[in-house]
């Protein structure tokens, strides 16, 4: 099982795309599992974040600089960005609009986690980026949603924030707290969890892209500007999080840290908030970024790892 985990993980991004084309090629099979998306969700979030504990957390404050400034990239710089590029590209079409900024609302994703460790960069700043966002995440998400498109749409705050405690900020805490008074037992069964945690990964990214199914069956112009969108502000989000940390004249791989945690977020929450709160049309911009996301993560590593600053990190081969 082991030998096998390791080999869908250095092929994420091949096989996230098949399980995109079975999400699309079969979407009745996969509307079955929209019942328990959230306990999905929550068990990814738990399996994810055993191995870190409370005293993870204080690395914020011993690298407040790198933490904050991808806080302020993540929830302010793009969220904002997204809105005024939806309002002038798709000026007839709000509801795509309100689905970008949710999935720029969203915190990072605990994957970049994985990516951080593959490349060898500084993983005490990444598990507190990740910890802090995943924990603010119920309050940070409704309140963007709020502060953004609360004059355009309905917003259900309190149900969104009491999903995202079940689903993100409760199973974090379950997780940090096993950690920290039962180590033995929280080493323990993440290995023998995380095939779990990877299906209930492929069951979401197939479920979202089975929402997206009727849209493809007429696309148009709209859709398809959609998606280039997406794709283009999935790269400037690791673009943003690499020159903030060059500018700041931070280490190489404190730059791959930030460059990481600043582009990929945790499209499934947003899924599956787009897909419980919101109409169909702003299901489309969150569950198509896993499409972009895998891929582009893959190619901005490699290319980053042949610069000339990257001497000494890990290499992808």
């Amino acid at each position: 099982m082991e030998k096998a985990l390791r080999f869908v993980d250095a092929h994420l991004p091949w096989f996230v795309l098949l399980v995109v084309g079975l999400g699309l090629l079969f979407p009745q099979s996969f509307a079955l599992f929209n019942g328990v998306l959230a306990l999905f969700m929550a068990i990814m979030t738990f399996v994810s974040t055993l191995g870190s504990g409370f005293e993870d957390l204080a690395g914020a404050l011993r690298r407040p600089v790198p933490v904050a400034v991808t806080l302020v990239i993540l929830h302010i710089l793009m969220p904002a960005l997204t809105l005024g590029l939806g309002v002038l590209l798709f000026p007839e079409a709000p509801l795509f609009t309100t689905g970008l900024v949710l999935e720029y609302a969203i915190p990072t994703a605990v994957a970049s986690l994985m990516w951080v460790g593959i490349c060898g960069a500084d993983m005490p700043t990444a598990i507190s980026i990740v910890l802090l966002d995943t924990l603010l995440s119920p309050l940070v998400i409704p309140l963007t949603l709020k502060v953004l498109l609360g004059s355009v749409v309905e917003l259900d705050s309190l149900g969104m924030l009491e999903d995202l405690l079940w689903m993100v900020a409760l199973p974090a805490l379950a997780a940090m707290a096993l950690h920290r008074w039962k180590p033995q037992t929280a080493a323990a069964i993440k290995p023998a969890l995380t095939p779990l945690s990877r299906l209930c990964m492929f069951l979401l990214i197939a479920c979202n892209a089975a929402g997206c199914a009727p849209f493809l069956e007429d696309l148009n112009g709209t859709l398809v500007k959609v998606m280039v969108v997406v794709f283009l502000l999935c790269l400037l989000g690791f673009l943003a999080g690499y020159w903030a940390a060059k500018g700041l004249g931070l280490s190489f791989p404190t730059r791959l840290t930030m460059c990481f945690c600043a582009g990929m977020r945790n499209i499934s929450a947003g899924a599956v908030l787009a897909a419980e709160y919101f109409p169909p049309e702003v299901l489309f911009p969150v569950a198509f970024s896993p499409l972009f996301l895998q891929l582009t993560t893959s190619v901005v590593a490699k290319l980053l790892l042949k610069l000339p600053d990257a001497k000494g990190q890990h290499s992808l081969s």
